[in-house]
């Protein structure tokens, strides 16, 4: 600001300076307010802004002082006045990197009771999405803390926002209950938004999921799978009655599979056909990803059906055949039958039995 007293030296000044610091005049600004605008270089959206700024008896010198410089956008200097008007600390918003928008974001947050969260280093959206959570106030404070960086999407803050409130709040007790605990093991910046709600519906209510311990649950469920996957896993878990070692080395050995694949796997090996001869089809499952999800379901169905272990491997072979022809096919005419391959492959397979293939087909129609 220029010194109390101070007169303006036409000779001194730019003609644009000289023409704004006139019109500053012109609309009721004293002389020391109207020297602010020959200091330095404005646009006239600049100067617009520092007049109406000046005109306004809630802002104060040191607010003048800190917005008028070129370094501010005109809509960034409108900003910085309105939260000096509404009484906040804008001396905490003065980063020019800060856009006008963001930086009214940030104040509401801090108003609204987040004055100790890293408002500076939050997109808009993030610091729009934290102050509607602020503003619900259902959500426990250290939660918002935790969520308020800048790793978390917007997206995923809403989804653990929600999930926290109703574990806070939510009646519903058994099967449709939720722990503030199992939320907290979701609060993982990597992981996106579907895979949190996937995590969340197999922890809901009292499932294996939900008791395993948080580095099993880490552990299993790394932000690396896909949103099928963690849900195949999750089915495991809760219905397969696999442990952690077991599912662990499953998915080791079962890297390269689909979701669909992975169903498979954990069906065969499930707790109520873990005899010996689906052990052993688990195995063949597992090492055979070449196998698409339906010839491992149907080698599935033949097991339980009482097929011999030989003769199962056998119709591996055959499918594995059928798929190199199936890919042939594929290419020379676009179409892919493997229902058709299904069938052929049942009477391969009561041929390597002995048995009728008619029958075969009629005992597993149901599988087509």
């Amino acid at each position: 600001m220029a010194p109390v007293g101070t007169t303006l030296d036409p000779e001194t000044v730019t003609d644009k300076q000289l023409v704004q610091y006139e019109q500053a005049i012109d609309r009721g600004l004293t002389e020391a307010d109207a020297m602010r605008l020959t200091e330095h270089e404005y646009n006239g959206f600049q100067a617009n802004a520092i007049i109406a700024a000046a005109l306004n008896p809630a802002v104060g010198e040191d607010v003048l002082d800190a917005l008028a410089t070129p370094k501010y956008t005109a809509a960034q200097m409108t900003a910085i006045a309105k939260i000096a008007i509404r009484g906040g600390d804008f001396a905490r918003f003065l980063d020019p990197q800060m856009d006008a928008r963001r930086m009214e974001a940030a104040y509401l947050v801090v108003a609204h009771g987040g004055s100790d969260l890293p408002v500076e280093r939050l997109s808009r959206p993030q610091l729009l999405t934290i102050n509607g959570i602020l503003l619900r106030g259902h959500v426990p404070y250290e939660t918002v803390r935790a969520i308020a960086k800048p790793a978390f999407t917007p997206e995923s803050m809403e989804v653990i926002a929600a999930a926290m409130e109703n574990a806070c709040h939510d009646p519903y007790t058994g099967e449709n209950s939720i722990t503030k605990a199992q939320v907290a093991r979701i609060m993982n910046p990597e992981y996106r938004p579907e895979q949190q709600i996937a995590l969340l519906t197999a922890m809901r209510g009292q499932t294996p999921v939900a008791d395993l311990s948080d580095a099993d649950f880490a552990g299993l469920f790394p932000a690396s799978l896909s949103v099928e996957q963690m849900s195949a896993c999750a089915y495991a878990v809760n219905r397969c009655g696999y442990n952690t070692p077991l599912l662990m080395m499953t998915m080791q050995a079962c890297a390269d599979m689909n979701a669909q694949q992975l169903m498979a796997v954990f069906d065969a090996t499930a707790a109520e056909f873990s005899d010996a001869t689906m052990a052993k089809v688990s195995t063949i499952l597992m090492h055979t990803p070449a196998l698409t999800s339906q010839q491992m379901r149907y080698l599935l169905a033949e097991a339980r059906d009482g097929t011999p272990f030989q003769a199962l491997e056998s119709m591996k072979d055959y499918l594995l055949a059928q798929a190199e022809h199936e890919k042939t096919q594929v290419a020379e005419t676009g179409v892919k039958s493997e229902s058709r391959d299904m069938a052929s492959g049942k009477e391969a397979l009561a041929e390597q039995t002995g048995l009728d293939s008619t029958q075969k087909i009629n005992q597993n129609k149901e599988m087509e």
